[in-house]
């Protein structure tokens, strides 16, 4: 089963890339500003970087640094979502 393991998973995020960030791609500044979910968070060269997920089903990694998190939202994915509804893992 496809399961991630992240004490931040399912916390609603919403990302603030810093304009001109060479680290982000135009994608990052797409979803800037948008609602997303974290599904996981895994730490590159000294930095957490943040696995989001969102609505129409992107995923999009952005600095933990520029999220802002929701920790009172309900924990969860749609992988989890999909399994309350009987769908296999993705």
């Amino acid at each position: 089963m496809h399961r991630h393991q992240t004490p931040l998973r399912g916390v609603k995020a919403t990302p603030h890339p810093k304009p001109g960030d060479p680290n982000y791609t135009a994608t990052n500044y797409a979803y800037a500003g948008v609602e997303g979910h974290i599904h996981e968070v895994v730490e590159i060269r000294g930095r957490a970087l943040a696995k989001v997920g969102f609505r129409d089903r992107k995923i999009v990694y952005y600095f933990l640094e520029d999220l802002e998190l929701d920790e009172t939202a309900k924990r969860g994915t749609f992988h989890d979502a999909d399994l309350e509804r009987g769908e296999p893992p993705q």
